[in-house]
């Protein structure tokens, strides 16, 4: 069998499959698109034709998909991963979920013989994958994160223990929280700098010494000037349009945890629907 299985070959999940081919693994990988699967096995993963197949021969398997829909039906789905793991297999979520679909599919797989824990990513996306610095944020306090460990190590340099499970992903959903405000403000700053004459770059000067841009803010920056002002290639705004879906849904689902857990979340709520003024895309 063999020891790791990849579903969901996005900006994400195929820097992940090329970091474990590149770190001596050969990763089995499975999309909904053929053609990002022929660019991962391109770069020395193994193909599976679904998720089933694809469990059938892993391990560990790291969900990559975007949403909550598209996890449900990669796990428990017509030929999901449920249908084909291995009893003791485990499946690892990254992606950024609400913690009541991980304890809901974890209960389904539990039926099954099967792990499921949450571990969703922090950090600048596929480029801290490709650079091993990203963070991984873990729904278990156990047995199940040590067991995770030595593969998390080979594409993340923090793993936090957030608590049982489920706290992965919350952590996840404030996280994101504090990202999209920050990106939201600055780019409001530098549009009103902008429009007041001041000179390009000053106000990330000025908000870096103060101590009041976060890296993840700086890094935001000059991608959205670029997206702002440059013609954009159709592959750019194709990227840009599930950004600002993703944005959107993931504040939405913060609010709806805050609202769960009686607690508010106006500046959430109120970003909750700015994922095209953060991703521009040109049409």
């Amino acid at each position: 069998m063999a020891a790791l299985g990849i579903i969901g070959l996005g900006l994400i999940g195929a820097t992940l499959a090329r970091r474990m081919v590149m770190s001596g693994d050969t990763p089995v990988v499975f999309d909904l698109n053929p053609e990002a699967v022929q660019s991962a096995v391109s770069d020395g993963a193994i193909a599976a034709g679904s998720s089933r197949e694809l469990a059938g021969q892993c391990e560990l398997v790291l969900l990559c998909v975007q949403n909550d829909e598209q996890c449900v039906a990669a796990v428990t789905g017509p030929a999901g991963v449920l249908e084909g793991a291995q009893t003791g297999s485990c499946i690892a979520v990254l992606s950024t979920v609400s913690p009541a679909t991980i304890v809901a599919l974890a209960a389904r797989a539990a039926e099954c013989g099967v792990h499921l824990v949450d571990t969703p990513v922090a950090g600048r996306g596929m480029f801290s994958v490709e650079d091993g610095s990203m963070s991984v944020l873990v729904g278990d306090d156990g047995e199940l994160a040590d067991r995770l460990e030595p593969t998390l190590r080979r594409f993340c340099s923090h793993i936090v223990r957030a608590g049982p499970l489920g706290s992965g992903a919350a952590l996840k959903l404030a996280h994101n929280v504090v990202v999209y405000a920050g990106f939201a403000a600055m780019i409001e700053a530098v549009e009103l700098v902008r429009a007041a004459g001041v000179r390009d770059g000053l106000l990330e000067q000025v908000a870096r010494t103060s101590g009041a841009l976060s890296e993840l803010s700086a890094f935001h920056i000059p991608y959205y000037k670029h997206f702002r002002d440059d013609p954009h290639a159709s592959e750019e705004d194709r990227m840009l349009h599930i950004a600002a879906a993703l944005l959107e849904k993931d504040l939405g689902d913060a609010v709806a945890l805050g609202r769960e857990l009686g607690v508010e979340l106006p500046v959430a709520q109120m970003l909750s629907h700015a994922g095209s003024k953060v991703f521009p895309a040109s049409d």
